[in-house]
């Protein structure tokens, strides 16, 4: 018995090195938000795919994002304008992980309901040009 429980410990032991080396710490770093600044096209929901959305500090130094082109969708004509606010904010959740706030489209009549007009996304880079929102949805840096 006693064999027994010295040996789970250090197989125990082995498992918890094993996971501790084989996670990828470099992808936990500190991402910096001016990662954020630049044009980024929508893609992976339908409804959305294409948009063209800027990204920049506004006056208060709070990471917004406006519209820059809109796609051919009947609803996102309907609802939304180049230049207007489609990303109030974008906040740091850890290290490397951030919450975006985007419009709903159709917000104004969402409003009309007492409903939410807004979502909040968690996102991370892949790699310096795409954010992912998880689910096959992403943000593509074109500028």
């Amino acid at each position: 018995m006693k064999y027994s429980v010295k040996f789970l410990k250090y197989i125990s032991l082995l498992v918890v090195a094993i996971a501790l080396f084989s996670c990828n710490f470099e992808s936990m770093k500190k991402v910096s938000e001016d990662r954020f600044f630049g044009v980024w096209e929508l893609q992976g929901r339908s409804m959305l795919e294409g948009i063209k959305v800027s990204i920049k500090k506004n006056e208060n130094g709070v990471l917004v994002g406006n519209v820059v082109e809109i796609n051919e969708n009947k609803y996102v004509k309907l609802f939304l304008e180049p230049g207007e606010k489609f990303i109030s904010k974008i906040k740091r959740s850890s290290n490397f992980e951030f919450k975006i706030t985007e419009k709903k489209i159709g917000g104004q009549l969402f409003s009309t309901y007492g409903l939410k007009t807004s979502k909040e996304y968690k996102v991370v880079f892949i790699d310096e040009d795409t954010i992912d929102f998880g689910s096959g949805v992403f943000y593509k840096r074109v500028k």
